[in-house]
């Protein structure tokens, strides 16, 4: 019996090993949010793929997943994840525990603006957006750390009124203040020259403000829309200042 039991013990260990690494993927999808929805999955909870993901109104696209196995024994789950879309895609590494941040490392994503809530993109405007961030922490849905940069290219808007601003990118260094994010602004051409920065705060408060002017090629419209914010500089530059909560 002594030289049974070691085997009996292995073949249990072999069986449980078996088992978990053979859990399809469904489970996983099961323990996600009620609003989230998915079809055609496949693969393991290791290692699969949702054909379609859906999180509430959100469209997210065609996703796929590689679980960490090491981060478990710490109870933090880590996953390569990759977004597909007929009009985009993104892929990071997302890290999440038991309480804390949501840590996204090494984000690369290119999507239309189309693809974000209504409360992030209001009023039918349109674009591409392009991030290329090394770091992201977001916490209760709301960023914390970022370090990278946010190109906005073709912004078209408001739907009533259709005009295109041109492409802007925000630039996010490593954070120096705690507690608030800071990004630098600048436009990547078009009619409007603009250069300010942004402000995160903890308590969901943004605050963007800056100069702007308009090119020599800015329709008459655009140029007149810039005479309420006040008399221009000497470069012809004019203050602005936005400011609210989310």
């Amino acid at each position: 019996m002594k030289k049974i039991w070691p085997l009996v013990v292995l073949g249990v260990v072999a069986y449980v090993v078996f088992a978990l690494a053979t859990l399809p993927a469904e489970l996983l999808i099961s323990r996600l949010a009620p609003a989230v929805t998915a079809a055609g999955v496949q693969g393991t909870v290791w290692n699969g793929q949702a054909q379609v993901l859906q999180a509430g109104p959100t469209q997210v696209g065609s996703v796929s997943w590689k679980l960490h196995v090491l981060p478990l024994f710490a109870a933090r789950l880590k996953a390569d994840v990759k977004v597909t879309r007929p009009d985009g895609f993104a892929q990071t590494t997302v890290t999440a525990g038991l309480s804390g941040p949501l840590e996204f490392t090494n984000l690369t994503a290119s999507l239309p603006m189309a693809a974000l809530s209504a409360s992030l993109a209001p009023g039918g405007w349109t674009g591409t957006i392009n991030a290329r961030l090394s770091q992201l922490s977001l916490v209760n849905g709301w960023p914390e750390k970022a370090e990278g940069a946010i190109e906005i290219v073709d912004l078209t808007g408001p739907a009533s009124r259709p005009t295109n601003l041109g492409g802007y990118k925000i630039t996010l260094p490593p954070a120096t203040s705690a507690g608030e994010l800071v990004g630098a602004l600048a436009d990547q051409g078009g009619p409007l020259e603009i250069a300010g920065n942004i402000r995160l705060k903890p308590d969901r408060s943004y605050l963007l403000e800056g100069v702007v002017a308009a090119r020599p090629q800015a329709s008459k419209s655009i140029a007149d829309s810039l005479q309420f914010l006040g008399a221009p500089d000497a470069q012809g530059r004019r203050p602005f200042s936005l400011s609210g909560t989310m």
